[in-house]
């Protein structure tokens, strides 16, 4: 079992454990995640990542799907910076918003037997490869509250997702070039076939856009006791714009334990999968990212 998983665990374990003590309390107190105007939250996000592309090139269309972990060598894992923000705009109108910023680099050299495409490159065993695949992802989302009272608050939601992939790969020599004419399913050194790159420097193929993703969903919260309460979401949505199309899911639970009116303490678990696909724009391809495990942050309510 990986450290970030245990130590959320034992997070887990203390809030459940003062819950019996917590239930003893004034019972007629209200749960700050219930009530308080404001709310900041400032952590770290643990996730487990699984992430794939294909970038499309001129002579080169629909290259098979790579996998950034396995072939390309970036890590599957990471610790990141999380955070957000709420606020209570009225009795049953809330806005609230949310941050992380997955970035990851390697490299490697291609072990595979088979070629891999890459735009209009092919990349045969032993080609060096720099790999950057960056993800910036902020959600702004608002809430309607068609159930609210003491002990929970259940919203309707509907806000959006502004995600921004990069992804680079630098390959270096030995790295096939293919232009127009050439037959990129030809061996090397056969007629026709691409050639070799020779040029002195590396090769660059890249990709980037920023896409925002239109979400809807719901959101429950209760609260145990006036100190420990439970969040959770799950928002969705699917879009297609001219050449551009895109899909979103996250799902979120926390337990949240407030030791005073003003801190908490928060552990729990994210789960987020994008796909995005466009010809003929800056992105020219598919990317299909996943990531999912266990945050931990104190909470800050006034």
């Amino acid at each position: 079992m990986s450290i970030r998983y245990f130590l959320t665990g034992c997070l887990f374990a203390i809030m459940i454990g003062v819950f019996s003590v917590s239930a003893a309390a004034d019972t007629e107190a209200v749960n700050p995640m219930l009530t308080k105007k404001y709310s900041v939250w400032i952590g770290g996000f643990f996730p487990d990542i699984d992430s794939t592309a294909s970038i499309n090139g001129e002579v080169i269309e629909n290259p098979p799907e790579l996998s950034f972990e396995e072939i390309l060598g970036l890590d599957d894992s990471k610790s990141v910076l999380w955070g957000g923000a709420s606020w209570r705009i009225s009795r049953r109108n809330y806005l609230e918003f949310e941050f992380a910023n997955l970035n990851r680099d390697a490299r490697t050299e291609l072990i595979t037997d088979d070629p891999i495409k890459i735009g209009d490159s092919i990349v045969d065993a032993g080609v060096r490869i720099d790999t950057t695949f960056d993800l910036t992802l902020a959600r702004l989302t608002y809430g309607y509250s068609v159930v609210r009272n003491e002990k929970m608050d259940v919203q309707l939601k509907a806000g959006a997702h502004i995600a921004d992939t990069a992804a680079s790969i630098k390959l270096g020599a030995g790295v096939r070039v293919c232009r127009p004419g050439d037959d990129p399913d030809a061996a090397p050194g056969d007629p026709g076939s691409c050639p070799v790159f020779t040029d002195s420097t590396d090769r660059l193929e890249s990709s980037d856009v920023t896409l925002p993703l239109p979400h809807f969903g719901a959101s429950f919260a209760y609260a145990f006791t006036p100190n420990l309460g439970l969040r959770s979401q799950a928002l969705g949505f699917a879009l297609k714009i001219n050449d551009i199309k895109g899909s979103i899911i996250e799902i979120d639970a926390d337990l949240v334990y407030h030791p005073w009116n003003n801190f908490g303490l928060g552990a729990g678990f994210r789960y987020f999968k994008v796909k995005v696909e466009s010809t003929g724009s800056s992105l020219n391809g598919k990317f299909d990212f996943e990531y999912y495990g266990p945050v931990a942050y104190a909470v800050f309510t006034f």
